[in-house]
């Protein structure tokens, strides 16, 4: 792999033999379609870090053809076990026709309308959830934080097609995880000829201090819970290094069927956070979303 590093010393064979059986095992877990789109640089951290905790199905990879892995048990264990840490920081997002965001592009590209841009956000299950309620959004973020010349949007799945919303135009700074996904939003801010820049970020790891600096927000939208179940406390070592004016968290107050109520009180260790780090906070609330407007 290009950009990853194995961790542990083998022969030239024995090298090639087991980066080719980890690029098949990539290859297995974004035969998924929702994450079919994520980076398979990302992806080889998830399975290095994976088999250096397992050390038996590591062995076995290494030792093993791939074709006989592949009908192992461990085989299923590993694709499960990373399959589904992807899907709580990516694959929960994408709607089944996903792929139609092409050609609705080309759509808005013909005719810019405010519909256009609805078909595109209604793509993703977090800006489809918000779409009836965008001018709302941004209204009461606004009124809190003021007007912005730079917005730095973190996880932003196809949010930054709600520009339109915004009643502004401030430069845009998309990041996500997927470049697929960023060279799609880097095409739209080109057609729409917006200020906006697209990055490539890991939250859980990437440093994001420069990005933020100078900043006047920060959109963290669904984004902390993903966060917080991959590893606890994600959440606070990221907060500690955004360095924008002002931070808008928001969470999602339904599950993701839509059929239980997320109560308020499932947001405490989150209140409990930001008062630790000493932030002022204004909260609101649109039907499915909790809105969480940091300052310090």
């Amino acid at each position: 792999m290009e950009n990853g590093k194995l961790s542990f010393t083998l022969t030239k064979n024995q090298k090639d033999f087991f980066e080719n059986a980890i690029k098949l095992v990539i290859k297995d877990i974004l035969a998924k379609k929702e994450l079919g789109n994520l980076n398979e640089d990302f992806v080889f951290e998830k399975v290095n870090i994976f088999l250096e905790k397992h050390k038996e199905i590591k062995k076995k990879l290494m030792q093993t053809e791939y074709s006989k892995f592949k009908r192992s048990k461990e085989h299923e264990e590993v694709i499960k076990k990373i399959r589904t840490e992807l899907r709580e920081i990516y694959g929960v997002f994408i709607q089944d026709d996903y792929k139609k965001r092409f050609k609705l592009l080309e759509e808005l590209k013909k005719t810019p309308s405010l519909e256009n841009h609805n078909k595109i956000l209604a793509l993703h299950k977090s800006s489809q959830e918000r779409l009836p309620y965008y001018p709302v959004v941004y209204k009461k973020i606004f009124e809190i934080a003021g007007i912005p010349k730079k917005i730095v949007d973190f996880a932003c799945g196809l949010n930054p097609f709600s520009y339109p919303y915004l009643g502004c135009k401030p430069e845009y700074v998309a990041c996500d995880l997927a470049e697929k996904d960023l060279e799609f939003i880097q095409e739209y801010f080109r057609t729409m000829g917006i200020g906006g820049a697209v990055k490539r970020i890991d939250l859980i790891k990437d440093e994001v201090s420069e990005i933020t600096k100078g900043a006047d927000l920060v959109f963290l939208f669904k984004t902390l819970d993903s966060l917080e179940t991959v590893k606890w406390g994600n959440s606070e070592a990221l907060l500690t290094k955004i360095k924008a004016k002002c931070i808008v968290v928001s969470f999602s107050t339904k599950s993701l069927g839509g059929k239980k109520t997320i109560k308020k009180e499932k947001r405490a260790w989150f209140e409990r956070l930001v008062r630790k780090l000493g932030y002022k906070t204004q909260i609101f609330e649109v039907p499915g979303e909790l809105f969480y407007v940091l300052n310090l």
